[in-house]
């Protein structure tokens, strides 16, 4: 019996792999379907879900809307001394960030203008997970940051208020109550609307 030879599908992969448009267009589909798949698993970020982060375990029952805050102490990125409990009486927005976290860097301007807005009513405070002073105020050099910087090396901070992800948002009242949390990107106007309410729920 005759070879009926290459059929109409081989003929065709055959004229594609000589010919040079057929590369292009091979190497086109090939791009495209890398950048989709780029896209796609950067969905989480671009939609402002945040990033995942590994934060050491904490002892206690987990913070909660309604209960009392979480005390800390540290240091700020220049080397000033901040505590939760020095604030006391007045209400504070704790941004966790980082400054790898390419969600946290789309709302800097507008947590920075945010808190400028707030104009000393709410204490600001962003703490950046696992990175030093020199890291942090590098950043926040670069962010013309005028709210507190505050690393958090070792995750202390971010391991009591049991982080999840970043950018996080924890706004305390003025008696030191969590008013509410945010994970995920916040918009100005949810950062405005949100503040006012913390004002509002301390008497403010």
């Amino acid at each position: 019996m005759a070879d009926p030879g290459p059929g109409p599908s081989t003929g065709l992969r055959e004229r594609t792999r000589s010919s040079p448009l057929g590369n292009l267009v091979v190497l086109a589909v090939v791009t495209a379907l890398i950048l989709g798949a780029a896209w796609w698993l950067n969905q989480g970020s671009a939609s402002g879900a945040g990033s995942a982060v590994d934060v050491p375990a904490a002892a206690g029952p987990a913070p909660e809307p309604g209960g009392p805050a979480p005390g800390f102490a540290a240091m700020t990125a220049d080397g000033a001394a901040v505590s939760l409990e020095a604030l006391g009486g007045k209400p504070v927005w704790l941004s966790f960030v980082a400054t790898w976290c390419a969600s946290c860097r789309s709302e800097a301007s507008d947590v920075e203008d945010a808190a400028r807005a707030a104009d000393g009513q709410v204490e600001v405070i962003s703490i950046y997970l696992g990175e030093d002073a020199n890291t942090v105020g590098s950043y926040a050099e670069r962010l013309e940051a005028t709210h507190l910087q505050v690393p958090d090396p070792d995750k202390a901070i971010a391991s009591r208020y049991r982080i999840m992800s970043v950018p996080t948002h924890v706004f305390i009242d003025a008696q030191g109550r969590i008013h509410s949390t945010h994970t995920g990107v916040m918009t100005r106007a949810a950062m405005d609307e949100t503040l006012r309410d913390v004002l509002s729920a301390s008497g403010g």
